[in-house]
């Protein structure tokens, strides 16, 4: 009797360890250093939080839902609490953790809590690493993922009873999967093949559940899109500017995919190749125990098509999730009927991610963990202390806004100033977006920037991705830049319009006033 209560004791305590140590990742993942696209979600939600319209007034090649989960914090967030912005994953992945514990196809309150202890230990060990710590929609596209695959997919092919919640449930997480980016359409669309690939009794009474749950969802992202957004301009900049204009700039194929699916002891590579495994180990085991194999079938296509850019950087975060959900899942599902090789399952599953990633690097920074430390606990926020952030905030007010070109959302968080209305950035892809505008949603910097010129531009001339540089594809804005603005003599990246310069000289008496221009 005492043996059977150690045993029955040791999933709780695993997954109270788990809770406890992604609890710890979490709080470190608040004050890691900020990242591009992250940047630019933060700056998006607090944009649409103060009056902005996203795809009109804030324009970004991301889907929608990243923004309506920035938004919701952005209304009791601002730039100097930036970095509560990544509530969001933090929120989105315990719901998942929670999905995954609440899954049809676990029976029993032991195999339940060593499935949630299991899926929160590998998800805090590549926290940070992967950038799952970040307000992006690659964490958010991993979390529904997992929920379809709990809470539907699974147990549909292993004969589980589906509740009206769950059902719902998954129906809202598979309908959101393409509005958190475009590029998971096929993968939504394989996951409803595969449910109805599903044959066997009961099954049909799941579709009406999964439509109601889908339909819900569309209904709250309408009437948001209404209020705050343009449908017209989502199309525009988040489906026809990355199918046409970026695509082509960016490595997809069939190639990237199988190279990334080779386990790999790189350090950069340690995450994708444990994700691998994973997919490789869920695979057999539901070809093993499920009959429906055409719909087995078109599940694994749907994770694979999330990693059709083959990436082993951040990227692969909608595929790392659902191949550790699929893997977690089916591991506890075989062995819930052996509580001993359970636990010893679980025990080991957990030691390998949590020792497997020591000597990994963090994919957005390549940094070692000795490397982070080093770094330090920096939230994300508003910081006077930065010198362009001094003078930027000199020439402009709080409710002004400026222009950062090429890309860098960074500066306008630390600078507290929302951003020119429709640029944030612009990068070569959007310039040739600009030549071809889809029915009259025109984003040109080259025609807006002289009728609205913000008092400070800050311009890194930089080479986009080490080969194209401003001179490539936006000559009219180091034209104006040239012939309005003058740079700052200590801060080179900061650009200050004359008529702001010669009426702050004037204020001060300072006549001799001169900075250096543009070349």
């Amino acid at each position: 009797m005492r043996r059977m209560n150690a045993l029955s004791s040791c999933a709780p305590l695993l997954a109270l360890l788990a809770v406890l140590y992604f609890s710890l990742k979490t709080f470190y993942g608040l004050g890691t250093p900020p990242f591009g696209d992250e940047s630019g979600h933060i700056l998006g939600g607090l944009a649409i939080a103060k009056g902005d319209v996203l795809y009109r007034d804030y324009i970004d090649a991301h889907g929608p839902l990243i923004f309506i989960l920035s938004w919701c914090v952005g209304l009791f967030a601002d730039f100097h609490h930036a970095y509560l912005m990544r509530l969001v994953p933090i929120v989105c992945t315990i719901g998942t953790a929670v999905v995954v514990f609440c899954s049809p196809i676990l029976q029993k309150n032991s195999a339940r809590y060593l499935a949630v202890g299991m899926w929160l230990t590998a998800m805090g060990a590549q926290w940070t690493l992967q950038a799952f710590n970040m307000d992006s929609y690659w964490t958010v596209g991993g979390d529904l993922l997992g929920g379809v695959i709990a809470l539907v997919i699974l147990p549909l092919f292993l004969g589980a009873d589906i509740g009206r919640w769950q059902a719902r449930c998954g129906g809202a997480c598979l309908f959101l999967l393409p509005l958190t980016a475009y590029s998971f359409a096929p993968t939504a669309v394989l996951l409803a093949l595969s449910v109805l690939a599903v044959r066997r009794s009961g099954s049909e009474r799941v579709i009406p559940n999964l439509l109601a749950g889908a339909g819900g969802a569309l209904a709250v992202c309408l009437i948001w899109m209404v209020f705050y957004g343009d449908l017209g301009g989502m199309i525009a900049y988040h489906f026809v500017a990355n199918q046409f204009y970026y695509a082509p700039y960016i490595d997809v194929g069939l190639k990237p995919l199988v190279l990334s699916f080779i386990p790999s002891l790189h350090h950069d590579a340690l995450v994708q190749s444990l994700a691998t495994i994973c997919f490789y180990c869920g695979s057999i085991l539901l070809f093993a125990a499920s009959r429906h194999r055409l719909a087995v079938m078109l599940l694994l296509g749907a994770i694979l098509m999330t990693q059709v850019r083959g990436a082993i950087g951040f990227q692969d975060g909608a595929f790392v999730m659902g191949a550790l959900t699929l893997c977690v899942l089916m591991l506890v599902w075989v062995t819930q009927s052996r509580e001993i090789v359970g636990i010893l399952v679980a025990g080991l599953f957990c030691i390998m991610f949590v020792l497997g990633l020591r000597q990994a690097t963090s994919s957005p920074y390549e940094m070692n963990r000795e490397q982070q430390r080093q770094v330090g606990f920096h939230p994300t926020r508003e910081n006077t202390d930065v010198g362009f952030v001094k003078v930027i905030q000199k020439y402009s007010t709080p409710q002004e806004r400026i222009l950062v070109i090429p890309y860098n959302p960074d500066v306008y968080i630390y600078a507290g100033r929302l951003s020119m209305k429709k640029y944030h950035e612009y990068l070569p892809w959007e310039a040739d977006y600009a030549r071809h505008p889809w029915f009259g949603y025109e984003r040109d910097l080259c025609v807006d920037l002289p009728n609205d010129r913000p008092p400070v531009i800050y311009f890194d001339d930089y080479r986009v991705w080490g080969r194209w540089s401003a001179a490539d594809y936006m000559s009219c804005v180091l034209k104006i830049l040239a012939r309005d603005y003058q740079r700052d003599p200590v801060e080179k990246s900061v650009y200050v319009r004359r008529d702001r310069l010669d009426r702050d000289a004037a204020k001060a008496l300072n006549p001799a006033l001169k900075l250096q221009n543009i070349h």
